[in-house]
């Protein structure tokens, strides 16, 4: 992938996460960089994902220097810590999903329940002591630590923490964990107290090794790209600007 394609999709990527409910205010972080590289792309501060152009891209390293103008979150010293600690990640998006947040303040782990999230399974961990506001660089490496190896982490009351080896595995995996927590949510209010029915261990694996394919990742991305233009069509020309 070069720079010129990393952009449109990333710009492609704020559009798509808007369209299915994850704009989370100016609040929503969505990173992504290059392979191996110390710099990456963001959107501007003070902007929500759906009022993102190419003009608004910001380039920056990881000191959160700006390299081509304007002003970027203090708050992705979430990335930057994430992005040194994990040379494989190559996209990092938070949003303030309110099914993550409602399950989250239940105590309860996500569990392995619908097919399509599958992916998470040993690949999510609650995060009980965040503190709600990052701004720090320690708060940073604190919550890379949190994330470990895995790739989401829920955060306590507020939110979810995703990260991927691209942005199109990212948003994917972004939009799923809000349907496994939404759903979690429906199975526990159904059961009532009764204890509920997760996928077996060997059956997520094999499911697992099966969603995060190349080809099934880019399968979703054409189909939330085609439904992200339909709801926005002036995003087609936007995407072709970026050369």
């Amino acid at each position: 992938m070069d720079e010129a394609t990393l952009r449109r999709e990333l710009l492609a990527a704020y559009h798509i996460l808007d369209v299915h409910g994850q704009n989370a205010g100016i609040a929503g972080h969505l990173t992504a960089r290059l392979p191996g590289d110390d710099n990456f792309w963001c959107h501007g501060y003070g902007q929500g994902f759906e009022e993102v152009r190419a003009e608004d891209l910001r380039h920056a390293d990881m000191e959160l220097r700006v390299l081509n103008g304007g002003k970027i979150n203090p708050s992705l010293v979430i990335h930057t810590g994430l992005y040194h600690a994990r040379p494989d990640i190559g996209c990092v998006i938070h949003t303030h999903s309110l099914n993550a947040v409602m399950l989250t303040a239940t105590g309860t782990p996500l569990l392995p329940l619908f097919q399509s999230a599958l992916m998470f399974h040993d690949d999510c961990t609650l995060h009980a002591e965040y503190g709600g506001i990052v701004d720090t660089v320690e708060t940073g490496v604190e919550l890379a630590a949190a994330l470990g190896p895995r790739r989401a982490l829920l955060l306590a009351n507020h939110g979810t923490l995703v990260v991927g080896r691209s942005i199109r595995e990212a948003v994917h995996c972004t939009i799923m964990l809000d349907d496994a927590c939404r759903i979690q949510l429906g199975a526990m209010a159904a059961a009532a107290g009764r204890p509920l029915s997760p996928v077996d261990d060997a059956t997520a694996q094999e499911a697992k090794r099966f969603l995060l394919s190349d080809k099934v990742l880019g399968l979703r991305w054409e189909h939330y790209l085609r439904r992200a233009i339909a709801a926005r069509p002036w995003l087609a020309a936007e995407l072709a600007s970026i050369a």
